[in-house]
């Protein structure tokens, strides 16, 4: 088996292994914007034979990570034609996939499993899913005659979606930044992701969709991402529009998003969204009454590097020390001291021969530290599933108030 990188030579064949693992296999003539959407630099195949047998693709962008933008590696587009599987493809994907992001600076990974089991072997810890809520449209239609003053200031913009690739991001960075974006960057809600798609790829994935931009003096205070579906042959009841993303920094900002979707109630009937786990979606709406909704499929984390995931993470607590297990990156492999200096977490690596057992606060595998650090889990939990082993109650205090869970909200599906 070889393991590479692919060239722009390749892209038909991993198109085609998107199409027969994804989506309805056709024979015709795929539209070249598709091609241009795969990035060589993203993708890496395992070959058989000289036959590419399988790929992945491994997306370089940044996540907040209890508040703190970390370099990431999104794992997606996984497949294998099925006379190449059980021959240890994907495992040897996911290893040089580790490589490769160790090698980038990237620290801390990301997806959604296929099986969660399988990449819980790879060292990945479970995460939540997201809630995806059908809301009649009718139960916004409050913010049509509620406007604040302070609203007088705001506008708003509807642009394709395929022109905001750059407002977006920038608009995510510095509003994690300044710690304003809602409902998502509160103390016990995290994850969320910064793309870094090309023009192509934005392109592609975004050439049905619109956007809606608010803004207050000028700057962005607010975006929704949508599709909507008005279509006359379809019943009223079925009209809908389908938000992929959305964000607010405040109050006012978010009214407004809410009052241009309710302008729709004679076109539409309900409005799907995403929204994290702990939200209380009622206190947005009037007479809802009984929500439709549905859990998207889990996510997974993993910390790839320790060091890089770990430090500068805005957190205060006493000294600690532990030993690592990962069979998959050897960097994490041995006994690490974590400190605090000025309300951030520092690291710093030891040999396996600098601390006796005695002095080792306790055992964790690759799996249970990246769910403490991620807050995936609480402490007992990892305890239980012997993810975190020999702790002592001193410890295992610390660790529970230091590492409080925290909710995964990612609404970016890859």
């Amino acid at each position: 088996m070889k393991i590479r990188k692919i060239d722009k030579n390749d892209r038909l064949e991993i198109l085609k292994g998107d199409l027969y693992a994804y989506s309805r296999w056709t024979n015709q003539d795929l539209p070249r914007s598709q091609l241009t959407a795969i990035n060589p630099d993203d993708v890496l195949v395992a070959e058989i034979d000289g036959e590419i047998a399988a790929a992945l693709q491994c997306f370089h962008w940044q996540q907040s990570v209890r508040g703190i933008l970390k370099p990431m590696g999104g794992i997606g587009g996984v497949w294998t034609y099925p006379e190449y599987r059980n021959q240890g493809c994907v495992t040897a994907l996911m290893k040089s996939a580790f490589l490769e992001m160790r090698m980038q600076g990237i620290c801390v990974s990301m997806l959604t499993p296929f099986k969660a089991s399988f990449y819980e072997s790879l060292g990945y810890a479970i995460a939540n899913a997201n809630y995806e809520v059908n809301i009649p449209v009718a139960a916004l239609s409050t913010y049509l005659t509620k406007k604040s003053s302070s609203q007088t200031n705001l506008s708003c913009d509807r642009l394709p979606a395929t022109e905001v690739r750059d407002i977006l991001s920038n608009f995510l960075y510095e509003s994690l930044r300044s710690q304003t974006l809602h409902p998502h960057t509160h103390a016990h809600n995290h994850g969320l992701a910064i793309t870094n798609f090309n023009y192509d790829q934005w392109w592609h994935l975004h050439r049905n969709k619109l956007c809606v931009l608010v803004k207050r003096d000028h700057q962005p205070v607010a975006l929704a991402i949508y599709a909507i579906d008005s279509s006359g042959n379809l019943p009223f009841s079925d009209r809908h529009i389908e938000i992929s993303s959305i964000f607010w920094t405040d109050l006012e900002s978010r009214d407004r998003l809410f009052s241009f979707f309710a302008s729709h109630r004679d076109q539409i009937h309900s409005i799907k969204m995403p929204v994290p786990l702990d939200a209380n979606i009622h206190t947005w709406l009037r007479d809802a009454g009984r929500l439709q909704s549905s859990m998207t499929d889990p996510w997974m984390v993993r910390i790839v590097d320790i060091v890089g995931a770990v430090n500068g993470l805005p957190i205060d607590c006493e000294p600690f020390t532990f030993a690592l297990s990962d069979s998959h990156c050897s960097w994490n492999e041995g006994i690490f001291r974590i400190s605090s200096h000025r309300g951030q977490l520092a690291v710093k690596r030891y040999g396996n021969g600098d601390f006796s057992n005695l002095a080792i606060d306790f055992r964790a595998t690759i799996a249970g530290l990246s769910a403490l650090v991620y807050g995936t889990q609480a402490i007992d939990e990892l305890v239980h599933k012997q993810l975190i082993t020999d702790i002592d109650s001193n410890t295992y205090e610390l660790l529970k108030n230091t590492f409080v869970p925290c909710v995964i909200y990612n609404p970016f599906k890859f």
